[in-house]
């Protein structure tokens, strides 16, 4: 069930995409059943958060498959819920407007994070 709900609610969100994303949405549904099984998010999320952590969780794959990395190694979904723990922290913290660049700034997040992880797990091993 929560494959069929997680299709629906890219599915919701797809219209408030950037261009960028939005054209990879049929390549990630795939990927995000299987995100969304190994890393569940809390239930009852603010609206503007859960968008936020969906567009920051969609960067973070397409910059991975862009880059030719698996985005659902065993390395790399841990990640996600220090991701998701990350977004939702600053969320509280900041507690944004529906206005602000929010969902932008979570876009950044998750293209700079997945940067990070690769380097972090793979780039960072070749160099020492």
């Amino acid at each position: 069930m929560a494959n069929e709900e997680n299709e629906v609610y890219l599915t919701k969100i797809q219209n408030l995409l950037p261009s960028h994303l939005l054209v990879q949405v049929p390549k990630l549904i795939p990927h995000f059943q299987k995100l969304e099984a190994l890393v569940p998010l809390p239930k009852e999320l603010p609206e503007l958060l859960k968008k936020g952590i969906y567009f920051a969780l969609l960067q973070s794959v397409v910059r991975l498959l862009n880059r030719e990395t698996d985005p659902l190694l065993p390395e790399i979904v841990p990640e996600y819920k220090e991701l998701v723990r990350t977004i939702i922290e600053t969320y509280e913290s900041l507690k944004p407007e529906v206005e602000s660049n929010w969902l932008d700034e979570c876009i950044q997040f998750g293209d700079k994070s997945a940067y990070h992880w690769e380097w972090k797990h793979f780039d960072s091993k070749e160099l020492f």
